[in-house]
């Protein structure tokens, strides 16, 4: 737990949050929880209204409360990163990325229900927006095909979505009943496996 400028306190915990107290009022609200992605495991904070949550997983930096809802492009130099100084503007705080098989893509889902496609090549611009979950998605995962991914989300769906038409999508809804799905692997380009906190994995075979 930390003091910060404002005089709150910010404290982390098991439950996946972050929470602003105030000290003279020893009180908080809703408006003062951020949900994390991951469980938190340690916090500190800095001027500037700066909070940094060290997360099983990831690292979340948070300005005001809120998480920035930029991607920072960072290049491998042996035992070091290197910033390229360049960042890609996302619709809300992301919740999950990952790149295409191939390298081409890198595809961004955040807590404003958006999936976005930027192409590598073409110095990361936005090649598709995907609109299409009722809550917030926070995991996806690329086909070994490359014109095709996943996401899943808080909503209990899940769609496969191609990646030149963003009105061609697939929707599997009720993956797992009463609960999100929290994890998506390809076992090939037309074998989608979920999992979700009910305790069960399930093979969907994916058609075009």
């Amino acid at each position: 737990m930390q003091v910060d400028e404002a005089n709150e306190l910010v404290t982390c915990s098991m439950d996946d949050t972050l929470r602003y107290t105030n000290i003279s009022k020893k009180q908080y609200s809703a408006s003062d929880v951020v949900k994390m992605d991951f469980q938190p495991k340690s916090v500190s904070t800095a001027a500037g209204g700066l909070t940094l949550a060290v997360c099983i997983g990831q690292i979340v930096l948070l300005k005001d409360k809120k998480k920035d809802g930029k991607i920072y492009l960072y290049s491998v130099q042996g035992n070091t990163l290197k910033a390229e100084g360049q960042t890609l503007e996302a619709k809300g705080a992301i919740t999950d990325m990952a790149y295409s098989n191939d390298g081409a893509y890198l595809a961004v889902i955040d807590d404003k229900k958006v999936a976005t496609v930027y192409t590598v090549a073409d110095g990361y611009s936005v090649k598709n927006e995907f609109y299409g979950h009722h809550a917030k998605p926070v995991t996806l995962a690329w086909s070994p095909d490359n014109e095709h991914f996943a996401t899943g989300g808080m909503d209990m769906m899940v769609y496969v979505w191609t990646v030149s038409d963003s009105d061609q999508r697939i929707k599997l809804p009720d993956t797992h009943r009463l609960h999100h799905v929290s994890g998506l692997s390809w076992i090939d380009e037309h074998t989608l496996v979920t999992t979700a906190h009910d305790a069960s994995i399930k093979q969907w075979t994916i058609k075009y």
